[in-house]
């Protein structure tokens, strides 16, 4: 069922090998699988790195009996790692040798005492791993290493991506296939010679201690480094301009010299904003050739659901709106730029978490209390459900295995206050109870052992929404190549994550402000005019329309649904639910659609050749 992704996909993809001779099967099975992929040597001569890249994502440098190499979008020379690595002995200093800088990438080493790989904070470019037999494998794509290894799906893991808004972290992390392994964002994997594979800590997050102006510098700096790695030697460079996120890394584009091609996309919603915007936009910043495509030629999410053209390593929600993002690359590939900027990541990196009131309540708690009553007029809270939430000190077990209660609550959401250690988690109504049962179970099995990303609740939240936003724009990007086009999102790399993280709690936490970091960081790139939007567009009549429009196909995945036939959810369900919707059915939906779709892509190809069969 798992395969390496075709040659039409255009994707980027390594499976890192140690320098043994049991490897050798390996990569001549990855032959077989793969067609002749490239490949980076040992100082061995054996084969390290062996994938498919495009030119000038790879580079090397040979430090005497040591390797050291980066994949990925960046401006490294050898020679840069040669000098930024000259010093370093072992392969953990030499993968940490690169971590100033900017761009987004793997980092890799190869020392006759072992490898090591990481790749970013954000959890974009991710590492997994497998182990049998006494050799150990590590890629960029779980779905590479499952083909590779025989890995079968795991039904179990499959039943909880069907939560809804998504499982709690560490679940959210790992594969859907057997004995595949996740690394976590902040750690680095180390196959040693003569060890079993470890993970080590690579990072923490830096203390939130920077004053705003310092902070916006930092952060201002890191966004011009992002776009300048991302530009390289091309003079025409997309981006989309519709929020304060895109808008920032369009006027930073224009602001290098480079011809911008800004992409504004028309919602169906009177309410939306954003082409307005976009209009003042292209013309203060200038330099913008403004590129609108209108609502009638934007497709609407849904569209192309039964299309499996792309083989995820992960069911993913963003194939829900895999059509209208490509719909924009195309139109950036029409104007000639191979680049695209996106403002993926803002939002999860620069919108203030009510659970931040709760890190702010420990050093200024006046200030949070004026906070939480802003916030909790704004959200109708209750005045006790908000107190109680507030005094709620339960350890990040008790509360992850209070989820179980609330797999089947009724309603559209959770309305309460938001300030727990993240949103209680919904069952659709069509999942089976075998699947309910199922994935209660794995649930509690876990509660005693699940710890946080951090022990500060504002933090952990940002941290995980911050990996689910990175899950979804690394799978829109990957489809993005498909038509010739390289998205990148620089709000997922990590001098932009760390620079986003540093600043004070209290600068950023307002309710009243909107995105108080990016708009001073922003103050010598765009007019005043452009930082004072506090709007943001909101996509759900998008969804409505285009559910609507899709009605037939979604039935259709109803009625063939790959997920009934493993017993995970039923299928005649599912279907009078969407002929009769109500308040929580589109809601409940995404993650269904996301693991059905996923399956359909994975089993209608043909085994061995990477080609679809229709």
């Amino acid at each position: 069922m798992a395969q390496v992704p075709d040659l039409a996909s255009r994707v980027s993809w390594f499976v890192m090998v140690p320098d043994t001779d049991a490897a050798r099967s390996a990569v001549r099975l990855l032959e077989r699988l793969g067609g002749v992929p490239q490949t980076i040597t040992h100082a061995s001569g054996r084969p390290w790195l062996v994938g498919r890249w495009e030119a000038g994502e790879a580079v090397t440098a040979e430090l005497g009996p040591n390797r050291l190499a980066v994949l990925g979008e960046h401006r490294l020379s050898t020679e840069d790692l040669l000098r930024l690595a000259g010093g370093a002995t072992d392969s953990e200093d030499l993968c940490a040798s690169l971590r100033d800088q900017p761009g987004s990438f793997h980092v890799l080493a190869s020392t006759p005492g072992g490898v090591a790989v990481h790749g970013s904070l954000s959890g974009y470019r991710r590492v997994y791993y497998h182990c049998a037999g006494g050799l150990a494998l590590a890629s960029d794509r779980a779905d590479v290493l499952a083909a590779l290894t025989g890995a079968d799906l795991d039904d179990e893991a499959l039943a909880l991506r069907l939560l809804t808004p998504f499982s709690p972290w560490p679940l959210m992390w790992q594969p859907v296939w057997r004995g595949i392994l996740a690394v976590r964002p902040d750690e680095r994997l180390v196959l040693d010679r003569t060890a079993a594979p470890r993970t080590r800590q690579r990072w923490q997050p830096p203390e939130p201690s920077l004053d705003l102006e310092t902070a916006a510098a930092r952060l201002r700096q890191a966004l011009a480094a992002a776009v300048t790695v991302r530009g390289g030697l091309h003079d025409v460079v997309a981006s989309d301009l519709s929020g304060m996120d895109s808008t920032s890394l369009c006027a930073l584009a224009a602001g290098q010299g480079r011809h911008v091609i800004g992409l504004t996309c028309v919602s169906p919603d009177p309410l939306d904003d954003d082409l307005p915007w976009a209009q003042l936009a292209a013309r203060e910043i200038g330099k913008v050739t403004h590129e609108v495509i209108a609502d009638d030629a934007y497709p609407l999410p849904y569209t192309d659901l039964h299309e499996p053209a792309d083989r995820f390593d992960e069911p993913t929600a963003a194939v829900i709106y895999r059509a209208g993002f490509l719909a924009a690359s195309r139109r950036a590939a029409d104007h000639g730029a191979l680049v695209r900027l996106t403002g993926f990541g803002g939002d999860e990196l620069l919108t203030a978490d009510p659970a931040l009131q709760l890190t702010l309540l420990r050093t200024q708690p006046r200030l949070a209390l004026r906070h939480l009553r802003t916030l909790r007029s704004a959200y109708r809270w209750g005045r006790g459900a908000t107190l109680r939430a507030v005094l709620d000190r339960r350890s990040y077990g008790r509360w992850f295995g209070s989820l179980v209660h609330t797999l089947a609550a009724e309603g559209t959401g959770f309305n309460g206050p938001l300030l727990s250690w993240g949103p209680p988690v919904r069952l659709a109504s069509w999942t089976t109870p075998d699947a309910h049962a199922t994935v209660r179970r794995i649930l509690r099995d876990h509660a005693a052992a699940a710890t946080p990303l951090q022990d500060d609740r504002g933090l952990h939240g940002r941290l995980a929404g911050l990996y689910a936003g990175a899950s979804a724009g690394r799978h829109l990007a990957q489809a993005s190549r498909r038509v010739g086009v390289t998205t990148a999102l620089p709000y997922f790399d990590d001098q932009v994550v760390e620079a986003g993280l540093s600043v004070r709690t209290a600068d950023v936490a307002s309710p009243r402000q909107y995105k108080p970091l990016i708009v001073r960081a922003m103050r010598d790139v765009l007019p005043e005019s452009l930082r004072q939007r506090s709007t943001k567009a909101d996509t759900s009549i998008s969804a409505l329309r285009g559910a609507e429009r899709h009605r037939s196909a979604l039935l259709d995945l109803a009625q063939r649904s790959r997920l009934a036939e493993r017993g995970l959810i039923d299928g005649p369900a599912l279907r009078a639910a969407l002929e009769h919707p109500d308040d929580r059915t589109f809601y409940d939906l995404d993650q269904t659609l996301a693991a059905e779709t996923w399956l359909r892509a994975h089993e209608e190809t043909t085994p061995g050749n990477g080609e679809h069969s229709r």
